[in-house]
């Protein structure tokens, strides 16, 4: 599977960024690191959205011209006369040189990437090092807990999250680690006597590690403040990057506006924030913060290479006159 190799990959870069950045301050991290994490891939995939910006721009052009097709054929709607309106769309589009796909195609090479860094985010035990040391140590105190008060500790925690955890199993447990909150772990360290004292530091270590402005990033944020920031975030942020692209992408102007495939951008400008902020509620954290910053990164990106690519085919025909 695809995603196994990306998720490595990324894992490696993101193990490097977060000793970078632990190896300088411990606190926030984790949060840090994606943060710097994608800066570095939206730098990686310019040349990707520079690419989607000219297919969109030469779309732009070109809507006239698709549009006079479309009234041609208006009120035709029989599949001789469909398939003719299809042919003489797909020629001025050959003609100039426009593809369809060119403005889908940054959004469809993400995917798996987005897929791979779920994992990333959701077992960063298994991608960071210093991260998953530090749940080794809280595993082995945990196991060291005689079975009987570690099964009446965990078991009503368990239940809550509706999980099924073998307590037994170190695996099991180590991946339990991640999903418990602060309020799960006092829950969890009244119920271990002594043991408490030497899980706490450990827990003290991981806290300042994975929390990022109060929120853990690899825990679910849920709908409680101050984790619920975190899908307002990543949906008012969708809002802002698919409006920049719609108007961009000449969906506001006359030919636009009749144009079915710009009015479904405009749908989905509204459609898109309101999904997005839904799945993130019950994804990591950590993506969702890795959501809203891209966002905002490609948002840029749209505004300014829209406006060097638009002044550098004024200049072409300024230059051809």
């Amino acid at each position: 599977m695809i995603v196994g190799p990306i998720a490595a990959l990324l894992g490696t870069v993101y193990n490097a960024l977060f000793n970078f950045i632990y190896s300088i301050s411990p606190v926030n991290a984790l949060g840090i690191a994606i943060i710097l994490f994608t800066v570095i891939v939206k730098l990686i995939f310019t040349p990707l959205i520079v690419k989607q910006q000219k297919s969109t721009i030469a779309m732009q052009k070109i809507q006239p011209e698709l549009l006079k097709i479309r009234k041609k054929y208006e009120g035709k709607k029989d599949m001789e006369s469909q398939q003719r309106m299809s042919l003489e769309m797909q020629k001025i589009q050959k003609d100039n040189n426009v593809s369809m796909l060119g403005g889908c195609l940054p959004l469809l090479i993400q995917l798996p990437i987005l897929y791979a860094l779920f994992y990333i985010f959701q077992q960063a035990y298994v991608y960071v090092d210093v991260v998953g040391q530090n749940y080794d140590a809280i595993t082995n105190v945990i196991m060291n807990i005689p079975v009987d008060t570690r099964l009446s500790a965990l078991s009503d925690i368990i239940i809550q999250h509706k999980l099924t955890v073998d307590v037994a199993q170190a695996a099991d447990i180590k991946n339990l680690i991640s999903q418990l909150t602060v309020a799960d772990w006092n829950t969890f360290t009244a119920a271990i006597g002594s043991f408490a004292d030497q899980i706490s530091p450990l827990l003290t270590v991981k806290n300042e590690m994975e929390y990022f402005l109060g929120v853990s990033m690899v825990t679910r944020p849920g709908l409680s403040f101050p984790g619920i920031i975190i899908p307002v975030a990543a949906g008012a942020t969708t809002f802002i990057q698919t409006y920049a692209l719609t108007r961009n992408s000449g969906a506001q102007s006359p030919a636009g506006q009749q144009d079915p495939t710009m009015q479904s951008m405009k749908i989905m400008n509204y459609m898109m924030p309101i999904m997005m902020g839904v799945m993130t509620i019950n994804l990591p954290a950590g993506l969702g913060v890795y959501w809203t910053v891209s966002n905002l990164l490609q948002a840029g990106q749209t505004v300014l290479i829209t406006k060097a690519l638009k002044r550098h085919d004024k200049k072409l025909e300024e230059a051809g006159k």
